[in-house]
């Protein structure tokens, strides 16, 4: 196949989304831990050669992601080569992550000695080490005390494993079988996207499956573009405040401003507060479609039209103002682990702003919160293990 029609478009995006599933299912049945078996707590991803999600799992996984850039984590890395699988957790590193017990993996798909594509994706682990059981709490004031930090480096290099990674691993951790199980159905999920991808490459011919990967991001982005054209232009404001125990134990303020103007928008945070002493703060790197930021976004776009394309395209349209050392933006060394409060937050306040701008068609924002309880049992080998439950 040398040309990309509608009618290829489509069965080239459900090829894509098949592969994700694949991807999906493979992690779901042979992941060891709750967060990934039960609650799903895991994503995965084919992006371009410059890092733009172009497909994602239809039925399983976290929806924040679906229109993630992961470039600036690609370009941590100088050269791939076939058989490449890299691997971090470092917040810091291309903001990708999000806290440390984030660990994403990403693998490179060549065909015919060219690279097509990267196959990714992250799993929640149950614990990366650090002060607290579970590596999260909001007592923590520094990233330091959240646990192992795995800089971007390879996993696997040419087909063969470091063994350095893993030893790393299990040297850090309170569970380091049920990490390094993770790891193995991460890089059974990323060599299964892998095989997917070249056979579709291998159906419609390289040419054309670039070509296609491009056109799938153009066509939701004009699906965005017509979504955001009806609304009325203008500015809309809302604000809401996250519960915060720290010592000075006062509410965190998370405000927008909605910027409406023709086919575009701007969800501006100034105004929201400095960054937290706690670790409800967001690792965003100011980027400005940060998943964090636009998720709230993308539930509104998906809800004005169910038929919308959910992948990078989604979010070219759109663009977020993150004030440099707010908690939407918070400095290098945070304690960022509880940032999932403070995204809920800012999905709220986008559905509030959007509430003003379409009234009657928005439905009502979320309870603001969730509530996570770590069990820790001991085993008959009396190793201890955490499933987590509640949410």
């Amino acid at each position: 196949m040398t040309a990309i029609t509608p009618r290829s478009l489509q069965v080239l995006a459900n090829f894509c989304g098949a592969a994700a599933d694949a991807m999906a299912f493979t992690l779901m049945r042979t992941a060891h831990s709750a967060f990934v078996k039960e609650t799903e707590d895991f994503s995965c991803q084919i992006v371009t050669r410059a890092g733009l999600a172009f497909a994602n799992p239809r039925q399983f996984g976290a929806p924040w992601y679906s229109g993630i850039d992961y470039g600036p984590l690609l370009a941590c890395i100088d050269d791939y080569k076939n058989g490449d699988i890299c691997i971090t957790n470092d917040p810091e590193a291309g903001h990708v992550a999000t806290h440390t017990p984030d660990i994403h993996i990403w693998k490179p798909v060549f065909f015919d000695g060219q690279l097509a594509c990267f196959v990714v994706g992250h799993i929640h682990n149950t614990d990366v080490g650090g002060a607290v059981p579970a590596s999260l709490s909001r007592s923590l004031t520094e990233i330091a005390q959240e646990g192992l930090r795995i800089p971007p480096v390879k996993l696997v290099e040419g087909g063969v494993q470091n063994p350095f990674v893993a030893q790393l691993i299990r040297a850090n951790v309170r569970l380091p079988d049920q990490n390094l199980g993770d790891l193995a159905a991460q890089i059974a999920s990323v060599n299964v996207g892998e095989r997917k991808m070249q056979g579709i490459i291998r159906r419609f011919g390289l040419p054309a499956f670039l070509e296609g990967v491009e056109a799938i991001l153009d066509h939701a982005e004009a699906q965005a573009r017509r979504i955001l054209g009806a609304i009325p232009d203008g500015s809309y404001s809302f604000a809401d405040y996250a519960d915060e125990d720290s010592p000075a134990g006062l509410p965190a303020r998370i405000a927008l401003t909605l910027h409406v103007a023709g086919e575009e928008v701007t969800l501006d945070y100034t105004g929201s507060d400095p960054q937290l002493g706690s670790s409800l703060n967001m690792p965003t790197g100011g980027r400005e479609r940060h998943p964090l930021v636009m998720v709230g976004l993308t539930y509104v776009l998906y809800t004005l039209d169910p038929s919308l394309w959910l992948n990078a395209g989604t979010l070219r349209p759109a663009r977020a103002v993150l004030p440099e050392g707010t908690v939407v933006n918070s400095a290098p060394g945070a304690a960022i682990g509880m940032r999932s409060l403070t995204c809920a937050m800012t999905q709220i306040v986008t559905v509030g702003a959007f509430a003003q701008a379409l009234p009657g068609r928005i439905p009502a924002a979320a309870p603001g919160g969730n509530a996570i309880m770590n069990i820790k049992t001991a085993a008959r080998n009396g190793r201890p293990s955490w499933p987590r439950s509640g949410r």
